[in-house]
């Protein structure tokens, strides 16, 4: 069975102090990926649904997104 997943790289590399750089996965459910984005780079999180894909990879509300891979596992 064909799964989507959807490979974010958060924040930016040349971070300043206090500041975290996750790699996530998020995997697409029925619903989709459960976030919305605004922005061109950086893109934020502007709202992630309760329960949803990007919930459970541990997306939070005003992230950047600043790399998008997209990777199809079969």
């Amino acid at each position: 069975m064909e799964q989507e997943r959807l490979l974010s790289y958060i924040t930016d590399p040349d971070l300043p102090t206090g500041l975290e750089q996750k790699n996530v996965i998020i995997q697409r459910d029925r619903f989709g990926y459960g976030l919305t984005v605004s922005g061109d780079n950086p893109v934020y999180v502007l709202s992630v649904r309760e329960g949803g894909a990007a919930h459970r990879a541990g997306i939070n509300i005003n992230d950047q997104i600043i790399k998008v891979k997209k990777a199809l596992i079969i």
